[in-house]
């Protein structure tokens, strides 16, 4: 018998032997949140997979985020609202959606702790020059 034919006769038995791949999941749950607009991704998977997002769970007009082997991916620059999240595999396997929660902190409270970060630096240096001018 031929290489080929040896080949030929082998390629269903080479079929049936190859383990099917698990679909990609993500790890840390279903449902993430974010106050700074930015979060890690990571998940767990037999291939590459591909990273979409979108803002709706039917993932019309979704955008992809990231395609290839690594397992963790950092997204950035989220402006507020809920986003959707899926892993496509290769082979066609996909993930159970994310959900991505961003409520960015409030203003008001970003300014409340530039002040008291003002105040405290300010007290700090007045009892560095007092100190120094004592001695």
């Amino acid at each position: 018998m031929s290489a080929k034919g040896l080949r030929l006769l082998l390629a269903p038995l080479l079929v049936l032997a190859s383990p099917a791949l698990a679909a990609p999941e993500f790890t840390g749950g279903p449902e993430f949140a974010s106050d700074t607009g930015h979060v890690l991704l990571s998940w767990e998977s037999d291939e590459p997979v591909r990273l979409i997002i979108a803002d709706n769970a039917e993932f019309s007009g979704a955008k992809p985020l990231y395609e290839g082997s690594q397992t963790s991916f950092f997204v950035s620059g989220l402006s507020n609202g809920e986003y959707y999240l899926r892993l496509d595999g290769v082979q066609g396997e996909s993930s159970q959606p994310a959900k991505l929660n961003v409520v960015h902190q409030s203003l008001t409270q970003a300014i409340w702790l530039t002040i008291i970060g003002l105040i405290i630096t300010v007290g700090i240096i007045a009892t560095i020059a007092r100190g120094a001018r004592d001695d």
